[in-house]
């Protein structure tokens, strides 16, 4: 609107100077100012016609904190220069941009031309970068024009971390109490001893390089040493996950980071049990309900990638269409839920087995009598009271 009512009072200088200075040199001016607004129209229209847009990406997967950069590809099958481009780039809430993604150009290049936008990936999952308009403005700004566009968005897997975080006890001895050796069969019938003079299955008192899987916490509990069993009876796959991550317009940043350390947190466990050769299965929604068994590193390394394409999922397939526990086994559930969705939580664990894993900064402390918390260095504690 400025640049029109300039445009307009220039158009009043010049009708001033032909009737009160010099009639020709006014109509020059009116004439130069009519000539320029016309060739400018022109030019936008011409724009429209010939221009065309697509995006590009430098990678189709990056690691969670890593540079890349989008690609923006301006074609045009005029030999006219473009009129002024104004592009506004948008992206997910995982990427972010330390330079503005709102800039003006004109493209006097007769095939092609390329600008480069450097990008950074925050939080995990999948990521969108997107034209979210171009318009055309005339030369002189008096014209505009919103280019009418396709979809322009193009999407990369933001690959979470799998966090170190060394052998956590209190993990571990959940684990080996209620997912693998069944401890009430310390002891048995059999007259004869074992190695330990314990009856039933053979025990010896634990030393430094045992795996922590294999001590016997109800024995070690009640004989105040910690005590190993040195039978094979191991249960392959004796912990179920779950990822819960619910879409949530209302929850903006917050709820992409807090997603972030969730998932992530669910890596580290798996790497915790892992270490200590537990077998679990983890299931998760990308395009329907996924079960993966997660065997070794190699199994674990295929999850984080499948895991760098994951996306919230609408509430109506919040409860898997199948089965996910077909063993009754102990499951364990990472939600992405904080406070402020406390009404679908509570609906979720409504009925639910197993136990619940929050963040530390969720404010979720009492929802759920088997919770666990996960602060910011992936350290977990159980929550005082939880069953």
């Amino acid at each position: 609107m400025k640049s029109l009512l300039n445009f307009i009072f220039c158009l009043a200088i010049a009708f001033a100077i032909t009737f009160l200075i010099t009639g020709s040199g006014g109509i020059f001016v009116i004439m130069t100012l009519l000539v320029a607004f016309i060739f400018s129209i022109v030019v936008v229209f011409n724009t429209m016609r010939t221009l065309k847009c697509n995006v590009k990406l430098s990678a189709d997967t990056v690691n969670k904190g890593e540079d890349f950069y989008v690609e923006i590809v301006l074609n045009k099958s005029s030999f006219l220069p473009t009129c002024f481009l104004e592009f506004e780039i948008g992206t997910s809430l995982n990427i972010s941009s330390d330079e503005s993604l709102t800039f003006r150009l004109i493209s006097a290049r007769r095939d092609f031309e390329k600008i480069k936008i450097p990008l950074k990936a925050d939080y995990c999952g999948e990521g969108s970068v997107f034209i979210k308009s171009v318009t055309l403005i005339d030369y002189l700004g008096v014209y505009k024009k919103k280019l009418s566009l396709d979809e322009l968005s193009k999407y990369i897997k933001v690959l979470p971390s799998i966090p170190d975080t060394g052998t956590q006890v209190e993990v571990i001895k959940s684990a080996s109490s209620n997912m693998s050796f069944d401890d009430s069969d310390e002891e048995t019938n059999e007259t004869s001893l074992g190695l330990t003079g314990v009856p039933g299955y053979d025990h010896r008192q634990y030393v430094e390089g045992d795996p922590l899987k294999r001590i016997n916490w109800k024995m070690s509990s009640k004989r105040n040493i910690l005590m190993v069993r040195l039978d094979e009876k191991v249960t392959s796959a004796s912990l179920v996950f779950r990822l819960d991550y619910p879409e949530y317009n209302d929850g903006g940043k917050d709820y992409v980071v807090n997603s972030d350390r969730i998932i992530e947190a669910s890596l580290a466990m798996l790497a915790i049990l892992l270490n200590q050769g537990y077998e679990s299965e983890y299931n998760y929604y990308l395009d329907g309900w996924q079960t993966l068994e997660i065997k070794d590193d190699k199994s674990l390394v295929y999850l984080q990638e499948q895991l760098g394409g994951i996306r919230p999922y609408p509430e109506q397939y919040r409860i898997p269409d199948k089965n996910i526990n077909t063993k009754n086994k102990s499951e364990i559930c990472f939600t992405t839920c904080s406070k402020s969705m406390t009404k679908q939580l509570a609906e979720f664990v409504d009925g639910f087995n197993g136990s619940l894993v929050v963040t530390k900064e969720s404010g979720l402390d009492g929802i759920f009598p088997d919770t666990w918390t996960v602060n910011s260095d992936f350290e977990f504690e159980k929550l005082q009271g939880g069953a």
